[in-house]
């Protein structure tokens, strides 16, 4: 059975024999100004595909292991983590790339060869989906008959029958888009059967059940969407692939290779995770179970101690990946936009974290553990893992106080109360920095409401306050004129010894001028680089 390291390295090192180049992830900070985080594989490819910049490689074919995260925004998976086996807020994406080289007969034979003849998946228990428009409705381009006939003969090949294997998608599932216009086109997804008897015969393709999930999705980007609604043929088409490395490593380690499918894979309860658990374990004095609610189900009996524990133990797990992973690349907690999903992202954890018995800082306690896994695949991680522990540590300890405050005023608030009042979760989110979300787990916890209109009425009138004081914002030049030159050093490190240059007070606030630094003063609306100076082994922000 492969370790998860060996996966990961097996899908880099199969599409380098296939000609392709492996590149180093790109930064959970994206490139593009309308995302939170990176999110998907194809993030840092954008510009290939829109011809804005030509590939370095020849032939031009790519391949990685990409940094994702999803919580905030449209694609939001936070509130899930903990509670089934495959939702994450930090995840992996593998990934092949074709910029105008290969195309869908390529991309089908190698996914059949690396999942089925590579790594041994039963050919009878997948799936694969081919786009079928429903003219009807309107929808763009044609049915993928190019696609299905390649996947007809592979699963020729075994003997199977390819009106059985292969499962007709709808626009929804199987034609992706960038947006309302640009490169688009079908996509051809593999799934695999994890009943016990795997026979199923494809009922539950995209049925949203975990006992048939989708493990690798082939896009084919072939038009170009017109702003009036037409398609156009590219002159070149692309290649976009995802897999769930996290999940491949559920379905092959769970399974013991394929040899038993009695037990429900998890993605927990790989050794992606388990290295996490085992630290937890030593620092908590707790076990861990691989125990899930309900499918679907959230509501967790507040007696029910060891479902309790299982669930905090995946929350602070994911959430450490999270908070790791985005502080190497530069993305602290703070009150603003991506910062401040962080912040709650890391209280999050820190209120799990009381459910195992944590009243001290602890996160940065498993940061070692994670960069033993992950150090050498993704370098950065292991490069700042001592910024990364000084963060939590510093948010953890600050958010300590404001926990403990939080919770004696829960307590005594809804001592003889049927549901948490709008009024009263809206005082502990606007006076006491207490996000709602974590108010509403504490209220899941007691199994009681929460008057969630009465609190979005306050935070409707607290933003259109904010909106009139806006208006009426005095704004004026800074007096301040200096010849000293600053060099920037941002671009290589996050962060750099320098000589105080000038000092200069305006209003309240201090303003020093270093002869270098890595903070980056951004223009146009932008929000600028924050961090701490330290000065005579003072730190400040």
């Amino acid at each position: 059975m492969m370790t998860a390291t060996e996966i990961r390295q097996s899908f880099l090192d199969f599409f380098r024999e296939k000609q392709h180049t492996v590149v180093p992830s790109a930064s959970l900070m994206p490139q593009s100004p309308g995302l939170l985080f990176t999110n998907a594989g194809m993030n840092q490819f954008v510009p290939y595909f829109l011809g804005v910049w030509t590939p370095p490689w020849t032939p031009a074919r790519a391949t990685d292991t990409q940094k994702c995260i999803r919580a905030g925004g449209k694609h939001n998976d936070l509130e899930d983590v903990g509670y089934d086996s495959y939702h994450h807020t930090f995840f992996e994406m593998l990934g092949n790339w074709s910029f105008g080289d290969y195309f869908k007969k390529e991309a089908i034979r190698w996914a059949w060869e690396l999942v089925v003849e590579r790594w041994g998946f039963p050919a009878e228990r997948l799936y694969a989906t081919v786009y079928a428009p429903d003219k009807s409705k309107g929808d763009p381009g044609e049915f993928d008959q190019e696609a299905w006939d390649y996947w007809a003969e592979l699963f020729r090949s075994r003997g199977l029958d390819p009106d059985v294997q292969i499962v007709h998608g709808n626009v929804k599932d199987n034609f992706w888009m960038m947006g309302e216009t640009g490169p688009c086109g079908p996509c051809s997804e593999l799934h695999v059967d994890l009943t016990p008897e795997g026979d199923t015969k494809g009922s539950l393709v995209n049925k949203d059940s975990d006992q048939c999930i989708e493990i690798w999705n082939l896009v084919f980007i072939q038009y170009n969407a017109e702003s009036d609604g037409s398609m156009r043929n590219l002159p070149a088409c692309h290649v976009d692939t995802g897999m769930g490395f996290e999940r491949a490593c559920s379905i092959m380690q769970c399974t013991d290779g394929f040899k038993d499918f009695s037990r429900k894979p998890s993605n927990y309860a790989t050794d992606v995770f388990r290295p996490l658990f085992d630290r937890l374990e030593v620092l908590s004095g707790r076990k861990y179970a691989d125990v899930y609610p309900a499918p679907g189900s959230k509501k967790v009996g507040a007696q029910d101690d060891s479902l309790q524990e299982a669930i905090a133990f995946r929350v602070i797990a994911d959430h450490l990946r999270t908070l790791s992973f985005s502080i190497a690349d530069g993305i602290l907690p703070g009150n603003n936009g991506r910062n401040y999903v962080l912040r709650r992202i890391l209280r999050r954890a820190v209120r799990y974290g009381r459910r195992l018995g944590f009243t001290q800082p602890f996160l940065a306690e498993l940061v070692d553990t994670l960069v033993e896994s992950f150090g050498q695949v993704f370098p950065e991680l292991a490069a700042r893992a001592s910024t990364v522990k000084e963060v939590l540590n510093r948010e953890e300890a600050s958010f300590n106080e404001t926990l403990d405050r939080g919770l004696e005023l829960f307590d005594a608030e809804t001592a003889s109360a049927g549901k948490v009042s709008g009024e009263f979760a809206f005082k502990l989110y606007d006076t006491y920095g207490f996000p709602i979300d974590l108010t509403a787990l504490l209220a899941e916890e007691r199994g009681l409401e929460i008057d969630m209109d009465g609190f979005n009425r306050l935070m409707d009138e607290q933003r259109e306050r904010a909106r009139a004081a806006r208006k009426s914002e005095v704004v004026r030049a800074l007096d301040l004129k200096t010849d000293a030159v600053t060099e920037f050093t941002g671009y290589d490190v996050d962060e750099c010894a320098a000589t105080v240059l000038e000092v200069s007070r305006q209003g309240d606030s201090l303003f020093i001028i270093t002869d270098k630094t890595p903070f980056y003063a951004e223009m146009g609306g932008q929000v600028s680089d924050a961090g701490l100076i330290e000065i005579g082994g003072t730190a400040t922000m």
